[in-house]
């Protein structure tokens, strides 16, 4: 459907937006508002994620001690 937070959530993952828990002061933000997930894709202390919200979506690697979601798929 939509490349968006409504595609998200209408897909057969049934992606929400939980926001993110920050590594250094263990806040976590804007739930509600992002979805991050990480992928299965490790370099070093960094990892590959998938971010969207309500207008678009975006990829790219962040350090693995941010608490980023993580979706099982069954193959």
């Amino acid at each position: 459907s939509s490349n968006n937070s409504v595609g998200a959530i209408a897909s057969p993952l049934k992606l929400p937006l939980p926001g993110y828990r920050d590594y250094s002061s263990g806040s976590v933000y804007p739930v509600g508002a992002l979805g991050y997930y990480w992928s299965n894709t490790v370099s070093s202390t960094d990892a590959r994620y998938f971010v969207f919200n309500s207008s678009t979506t975006d990829m790219s690697y962040n350090p693995r001690a941010y608490g980023f979601s993580v979706r099982c798929i069954k193959d």
